[in-house]
């Protein structure tokens, strides 16, 4: 489960640390060794200036919204920016919402429980009709899929894996797409893989980035 920056927005600028000393000396060192693709990342999620990231080196003061960028990004627990655990823990479900509970985003917890499972198979009936009116995101990225198979010889394949996911859609996220140069596109697929391995979102993002890749 990664938050969106929408969801980041949601959360207050107050301070979050439990001990300043550690909260400067590990967001500064895990920053500046992130690769410039994670850098952009980590800005573009926090939505906020940089200025404000800079000023966690020098106060130890950092906000739920830049601790939860650095997590999710670097796949650190962000309790660990925080000072509250040494153990460089990975930002999986668990964390994130435990990071929640204990800052006190109780209304923000619920809106995520509310929200439909992001992953479901359903199986298309042998004949079944094209829809006369809306097209879903799903259906229209099956049906070449479909066609590519009968030419295989593989018409008997009926699942068809359905998933939706939410990407950023302001400014700053499309110029950092548009800016996103092959060597850190290749950096990011890399820390795709570490995340992935801690579940949540990250690990079904990497499926469908395969599947892209495969198609």
């Amino acid at each position: 489960m990664l938050l969106t920056k929408e969801q980041l927005k949601l959360l207050k600028k107050g301070n979050v640390s439990k001990d300043a000393a550690k909260t400067m000396e590990r967001v500064q060192q895990d920053y500046r060794a992130a690769s410039t693709a994670e850098k952009k990342a980590v800005v573009a999620l926090m939505g906020q200036h940089i200025n404000t990231l800079y000023r966690v080196y020098n106060t130890g003061i950092v906000g739920a919204r830049i601790a939860l960028a650095l997590a999710q990004t670097l796949n650190v627990t962000p309790f660990y920016y925080t000072g509250e655990t040494d153990e460089r823990g990975p930002a999986d479900d668990k964390a994130i919402l435990a990071f929640l509970e204990a800052k006190g985003y109780k209304a923000l917890l619920k809106e995520l429980d509310a929200k439909p499972a992001k992953r479901k198979y359903t199986r298309k009936p042998k004949e079944e009709a094209a829809p006369a009116a809306e097209t879903t995101v799903q259906e229209a990225a099956a049906e070449p899929l479909a066609e590519t198979c009968e030419e295989c010889g593989e018409a008997e394949m009926e699942d068809v894996l359905e998933i939706t996911l939410a990407f950023p859609d302001d400014p700053e996220m499309n110029q950092a797409v548009a800016e996103l140069t092959e060597t850190e596109a290749a950096e990011l697929l890399h820390t795709l893989f570490i995340r992935a391995k801690g579940g949540g979102d990250a690990k079904l993002l990497l499926d469908v980035v395969k599947r892209c890749l495969l198609r």
